[in-house]
């Protein structure tokens, strides 16, 4: 039953890693690997150069020739590192999981080197793409061999065990993000990343409950939650509330194991906790998201069978039911998650109390039903068949129990599929007619200097710019393109205020950094868009200045050329006019206010703070916002946004010349500025999302830097000429923690084997 379920899976969905583009989630997850491919070199570089071990002329030393030589402290820019593809930059991997994407560049890069040797006739040639889309329809197809072991480990009967595995897939839902197989498939959403704790997470709960139950296993339960946590961070935090009901009995138990746990994952989950103000929550994604939906809508959806069989026969449902009133510790499970699943919807303000809820997206706890599910469905099928009379041949009622559900689950699993096949196909076909239209649009991006691009927006004429049936925002940041206006993620505080950017704005274009616009041929240009080039399926413009006349556009310039005003470049001058005191909810309609008037035009960048000390002495004009309305003076009067605006300090030109700016793959961002004698609270700004974890030199002195508005990263500056190099460097308090845990596990690792040592010498005498 076993081979039956994963050999079904990996003929059923044969075509997957076959897909050449991406529609769904996993453009947003493929970046990210592409992403740390390119941070490993990078990572390889700086090694080399702090080593002073580059490539001589007589090729002494190159590091990269074998793919993992790199020190130590460099491997922690894998763990940490700057995404710039969208919403202004932000650090991904600080946030949210890494380890995926770690594990999947590292196996590519070890096959591609060893292929080299061609000690067979095997030859490692396929794309990094192709070889994510295997790595993630293995782990799909393979899910039923974790369940089958997490059930033998509860100790279910060999056959019912069987049966949960053959069930394992066949999870039916509406698109609601579960453990069903449409959350992962090229028709679905795509949501790669929680399958890397999803292989983890049904062994992880019952070694978890033999330990509670037991006292055994306790390494092994700390194992698999670790390893469920580090795939994705929410299918963790599922994971680990799920102790609470399991081991509800024995506290002690439950606290030893919890905060063992928590110590393994403390490099990643600590720094988070600190640093949540630059963690954005934003109002554009759905409120259902937050809140899940209610405990009216669950209950209806469950006895409908819309959460395990929807648009089927509800035999999981039932089975699920049967289960609920036969196993005390997983019926419990399974009910805390429903009381859980109904969400603020239902709880409203109660349910923050339960620690990290107010920030986390309630819908997703379905995946705890569903995993209470998958215990249950097994447990109520062993229940069934013990009814049976001894003498009857019980092997004969797992098999037709297994044959019923075959016939009644499985053709719908296998229409959803066969219709994921035909898109597969068709998008493929599609793909391959725009191929060399694409190719060359990615050669012109390599030779023109770097920049933000817009390629449109879902709610104008990008919905319908599209490569095959991917929208070209989309496909441009999966490959390192760095895009405005489309959120995979909303973690970066520019996300929402990004959303204000309007393209009939020049300034706006000079705001965000854009350098470049591409279109379908169709649509027609800004008077500020200069045409590149063109394909019979895209246009490609460059930004023209505010400063440039139009005398100079056709000979003297070069698209991407540092210009007096910085339209598109990276770094720009300006002058604090002001420092705001807020919360990280309260900001964005101050900001909106500000890209609305004249204000950024004119080079000035209020101070955004979180700290609470207000108001500040320094002489420039303070006030604190109360509310995302409401802002203090420091006379203790209160004002609102829309009817007393803040007044900013005025009669300070910026006089801040960019003098030359480069960067290093995202990471380093130099400059050469000159500024004039009687500018007073002149700054230069790094147009990237602000946050610690930058490190700012003016002339080889590190300096403290400030965080701008709409959120950017900003350093104050002297008069004179100055060389400033802003670079992301990996926490310092993430590396500490990642040390010491690395040292308690080679310490409990030593320890293991001195203990076996010392057992085999007490059995040898």
């Amino acid at each position: 039953m076993l081979l039956f379920a994963v050999g079904f899976n990996l003929w059923l969905y044969r075509l997957e890693p076959t897909s050449l583009v991406d529609p769904n989630d996993n453009a947003f997850q493929f970046a990210l690997v592409d992403r740390t491919n390119q941070i490993w070199d990078f990572a390889q570089q700086r090694c080399a150069t702090e080593n002073g071990k580059r490539k001589t002329a007589n090729g002494v030393f190159n590091p990269m020739r074998f793919p993992f030589t790199f020190c130590l402290f460099q491997f922690t820019f894998l763990l940490d590192h700057w995404v710039p593809n969208w919403a202004e930059g932000y650090n991904l991997p600080y946030y949210y999981s890494h380890i995926p994407q770690i594990a999947i560049v590292s196996s590519y890069r070890l096959l591609t080197f060893f292929s080299q040797f061609q000690i067979s006739n095997f030859k490692f040639q396929i794309s990094l793409f192709t070889y994510y889309h295997w790595v993630i329809y293995l782990l799909m197809s393979l899910f039923p061999v974790s369940v089958f072991l997490a059930l033998r480990v509860i100790k279910l009967p060999w056959l019912a065990t069987g049966i949960g595995a053959v069930l394992a897939s066949q999870i039916s839902t509406d698109g609601l993000y579960g453990l069903d197989p449409p959350s992962f498939l090229f028709r679905g959403w795509g949501l790669s990343s929680q399958l890397f704790a999803m292989i983890w997470l049904p062994l992880a709960i019952a070694y978890a409950w033999k330990y509670i139950s037991e006292g055994t296993s306790f390494m092994k339960a700390v194992f698999f939650l670790v390893a469920t946590t580090m795939g994705h961070l929410g299918i963790g935090y599922i994971a680990l509330l799920s102790l609470l009901p399991l081991g509800l009995a024995k506290p002690k138990k439950l606290v030893l194991l919890g905060a063992t746990v928590l110590f393994f994952l403390s490099y990643w989950i600590v720094p988070i906790f600190l640093t949540n103000d630059y963690h954005n929550v934003s109002f554009w994604d759905p409120v259902w998201k937050f809140d899940s939906f209610g405990w009216r809508l669950t209950m209806d959806r469950l006895f409908n069978g819309e959460l395990f069989d929807w648009g089927r026969f509800p035999t999981i449902t039932l089975l699920v039911f049967v289960g609920l009133f036969v196993s005390r510790p997983f019926g419990l499970l399974f009910v805390f998650w429903l009381l859980l699943y109904f969400g603020r919807a239902t709880w409203g303000g109660l349910i923050d109390l339960v620690p990290g809820m107010s920030e986390f997206h309630l819908s997703r706890f379905i995946v705890g039903l569903h995993l209470a599910g998958l215990f249950l469905i097994p447990i109520a099928i062993s229940w069934l068949v013990s009814f049976v009379p001894k003498q009857f041949p019980r092997v004969f009622c797992y098999f037709v129990i297994l044959l019923l559900c075959y016939f009644v689950i499985y053709p719908q699993t296998i229409r959803y599929a066969q219709h994921n096949d035909f898109l597969i196909k068709q998008a493929n076909e599609n793909y391959k007619k725009v191929l060399p239209d694409l190719d060359t649009l990615f050669s012109v991006f390599k030779e023109l200097p770097p920049g933000r691009i817009y390629p449109g927006r879902g709610g104008n004429w990008g919905k319908d710019f599209k490569v095959a049936e991917t929208t070209m925002f989309m496909h441009l940041s999966t490959y390192g393109l760095p895009v405005t206006l489309w959120l995979p993620e909303t973690w970066s505080p520019n996300s929402d205020v990004e959303q204000y950017f309007n393209d009939n704005y020049l300034s706006h274009y000079a705001l965000f950094g854009i350098r470049y616009v591409v279109t379908p041929p169709s649509v027609s240009p800004k008077p500020f868009w200069k045409l590149l080039k063109e394909t019979t399926t895209w246009k490609l413009y460059s930004v023209i200045p505010a400063s440039e006349p139009e005398s100079r556009q056709d000979q003297n310039w070069i698209p991407g050329q540092a210009r007096d005003d910085n339209t598109g470049a990276y770094i720009a001058g300006g002058v604090r006019p002001a420092i705001v005191s807020s919360s990280k909810l309260n900001y964005i309609n101050l900001v909106h206010l500000w890209i609305q008037s004249e204000a950024h035009e004119k080079g000035l960048y209020p101070e955004l703070t979180f700290a609470k000390d207000f108001p500040r002495k320094t002489g420039l004009p303070n006030f604190r916002m109360l509310d995302e309305v409401t802002y203090q003076v420091p006379d203790g009067s209160t004002h609102n946004l829309f009817t007393e605006p803040p007044v900013y300090m005025t009669g300070t030109e910026p006089d801040v010349k960019i003098l030359s700016e480069s960067r290093e793959a995202d990471m380093i961002f130099h400059a050469k500025v000159e500024v004039g004698k009687n500018c007073t609270e002149c700054i230069v700004v790094l147009r990237q999302s602000s946050h610690p974890n930058w490190q700012v030199t003016i002339d080889g002195k590190p300096t403290d830097h400030i965080t701008v508005f709409p959120f950017y990263v900003a350093v104050g500056v002297s008069p004179g000429t100055h060389e400033i190099i802003f670079s992301y460097q990996p926490s310092g308090l993430k590396i500490f923690l990642l040390v010491l845990e690395m040292g308690t596990v080679l310490g409990l690792i030593v320890l293991w084997i001195r203990a076996i040592f010392s057992t085999t010498v007490k059995i040898t005498r």
